[in-house]
């Protein structure tokens, strides 16, 4: 058995060159952090640049692609060289973003991506996977990776929250919103499909009349004095859940065999994402988040704030991340829970306090994610082996995130995260012990082979469907 091998549900090993003035190429291994920044969010680090990945054994990623909402940059700056010197943007790609379509944006990074599948300077590869084949192809070498491509928000495609004006700014010429309608709906899935993307996160921080998304920010101090995307919710009032909007591009997406990814949805949304799901027979992907260690019925709070996830013993409870009622619901679906590697996500601050303190497991954030989420899985009925099938790793590296001071990086993955994994299930082996695996394979299925047989079994079934249909209409 392969043990040396990763797999990750969701990166972004395109996002920082695209956007940093620093990193000029996906293939970068770019590290001029202290040992300080290198485990707290800053553009001085690639954690899953393409150079590290090989390094790394991750073999097997789906790659978000995730233009900035312009909406974020337009309130909170009508300056942008100063949004560019704090964030080491690069000056052209800020205006850019304020300007033009975020879909004129999305295309521009798939383009980034498509000058470098293969190393200017090496014999890497990047294999942007169609079929099970390409995973195939990728893994008999040493030198490939096989990209499964995503879109991390709706607004991506042009679905973008509308209410607020431009900033005036001299000589700037905005583009417009696209129609809110059905066509371009197709239309704009129909570019989605042909590129081969296989998967949309239908939110991300702000309400994109699709949907209605759920709080992501934690704002303390100072930073309440910055505009608050949740506050894009304004216009909707009380309401919440898929718009019929929402409804008919999930419908549609389904019809094309994208699946849908409910991470940044609120509970509402995704219940009813699960919803057309089962009508669609789909499976249901959360690329990266973490447990609330909590049921629906015994959430107590409507709005989540900072004091919620910092009271907090174990567990943060906020409505970003899943509660029981929706693991069971991806599990039914033989879906996949990416577990992220943002220690605010995994984690209460109590938590967090008592591992920066050596009182508790370096790694014991992400290894509460995993008993708990098995746990409640096999205790609403799914069989052991089909709840930890569920289970596989979703960093979001390179999304800005604040990882867990172990793991900062993918190089992490096999010096400490699979060792510390597999010790891991040793000492609780009677909790897995149903699964009928050995700590090793434990480890092996969460870091690689769960993710992979899934896009394997899932794009054999697409290719499938589309034969079928091709049939059909001639």
């Amino acid at each position: 058995m392969t043990t040396s091998l990763f797999f990750d549900l969701h990166i972004h090993s395109t996002l920082k060159p695209y956007m940093l003035s620093a990193v000029d190429s996906p293939w970068e291994d770019y590290d001029q952090a202290t040992p300080e920044e290198r485990v707290r969010r800053t553009p001085r680090l690639t954690a899953s640049d393409f150079s590290k990945l090989l390094r790394s054994g991750t073999r097997v990623v789906t790659i978000a692609l995730h233009p900035i909402e312009r909406y974020l940059i337009a309130a909170l700056t009508t300056r942008p060289v100063m949004y560019a010197l704090v964030f080491r943007m690069r000056l052209e790609r800020v205006r850019q973003v304020l300007q033009r379509s975020p879909f004129a944006i999305l295309q521009q990074e798939y383009n980034l991506l498509s000058a470098y599948l293969r190393q200017p300077d090496g014999t890497g590869e990047v294999i942007i996977v169609r079929t099970p084949e390409d995973i195939d192809r990728a893994l008999a070498s040493p030198d490939k990776i096989a990209a499964i491509l995503s879109i991390e928000g709706a607004h991506a495609l042009g679905f973008e929250y509308r209410g607020y004006k431009f900033p005036a700014i001299r000589g700037f010429n905005y583009e417009g919103f696209v129609p809110l309608e059905r066509e371009m709906i197709r239309q704009r899935l129909n570019w989605a499909a042909e590129k081969g993307v296989h998967m949309i996160t239908l939110l991300h921080m702000v309400y994109n009349h699709l949907g209605t998304p759920a709080k992501a920010v934690e704002q303390r101090g100072a930073l309440r004095l910055l505009p608050n995307p949740i506050r894009s919710l304004r216009e909707v009032g009380r309401f919440r859940g898929l718009t019929a909007f929402g409804a008919y591009f999930v419908e549609e997406a389904y019809r094309r065999y994208i699946l849908i990814d409910v991470k940044h949805c609120d509970h509402i949304t995704r219940q009813q994402v699960y919803e057309i799901a089962r009508e669609y027979d789909m499976p249901i992907l959360a690329s990266h988040v973490a447990a609330s260690g909590r049921s629906l019925r015994t959430r107590r709070h409507k709005i989540d704030r900072p004091k919620h996830r910092l009271q907090s013993e174990n567990f943060n409870p906020w409505d970003i991340n899943l509660h029981d009622e929706d693991l069971v619901a991806i599990a039914q679906s033989r879906g996949l829970i990416g577990i992220i590697l943002d220690e605010r996500v995994l984690s209460g601050e109590r938590l967090l306090r008592a591992v920066r303190a050596g009182q508790a497991h370096p790694l014991e954030p992400l290894f509460q994610q995993i008993r708990y989420i098995y746990t409640t899985l096999t205790q609403a009925g799914i069989s052991p082996r089909d709840a930890f099938s569920t289970l596989c790793l979703g960093s979001d590296f390179d999304g800005f995130i604040d990882p867990i001071d172990a793991i900062p990086t993918t190089l992490e993955y096999p010096k400490v995260l699979r060792p510390e994994l597999e010790r891991f299930f040793e000492r609780e082996y009677e909790t897995f012990a149903d699964v009928g695996l050995s700590p090793a394979e434990l480890t092996h299925r969460f870091c690689f082979a769960n993710g992979v047989e899934f896009w394997k079994r899932f794009l054999s079934r697409k290719i499938t469907a589309v034969k079928s249909l091709e049939v059909t209409l001639l």
